[in-house]
């Protein structure tokens, strides 16, 4: 537990971007990620979610669902990548077989909904990549 508390404080100024259709998502995933996180940025589609990122540009992270309307999660992962090459996007899916996103458009693809195990391995990831 001290561990978590440890990583926990290593990224808890890393500001978040989630973007989700669903509201009770969007709800539900946004208190999960604030135990993480001071600063999460929650958006109800992909353009929204585009133009939150292209306005403010300091997100260091994206998580995204991928069935979105008005633009979908890819497509808004695509733009942004444009924008910052760097940027760390996790897609969230509730389909299997999307691992291949990763490759391309993601840093990391899980399934919905965000899981405590799944959290503990983004943040390890996010700690390695900011030390």
């Amino acid at each position: 537990m001290n561990e978590i508390k440890v990583l926990r404080e290593k990224i808890k100024k890393l500001k978040v971007l989630f973007v989700d259709d669903e509201v009770d998502i969007r709800n539900g995933t946004g208190i999960f990620l604030r135990k993480f996180f001071d600063t999460v940025v929650i958006c109800g589609n992909g353009k929204e979610g585009l133009e939150t990122f292209l306005n403010q540009q300091d997100f260091d992270v994206v998580i995204t669902d991928i069935v979105m309307p008005v633009l979908d999660g890819i497509e808004m992962s695509k733009e942004i990548r444009k924008i910052d090459p760097q940027a760390y996007i996790v897609i969230l899916t509730a389909s299997r077989g999307t691992k291949d996103l990763e490759k391309n458009i993601s840093n990391m693809t899980l399934q919905k909904p965000l899981s405590f195990e799944d959290m503990l391995v983004v943040m390890n990831q996010l700690e390695s990549r900011n030390d």
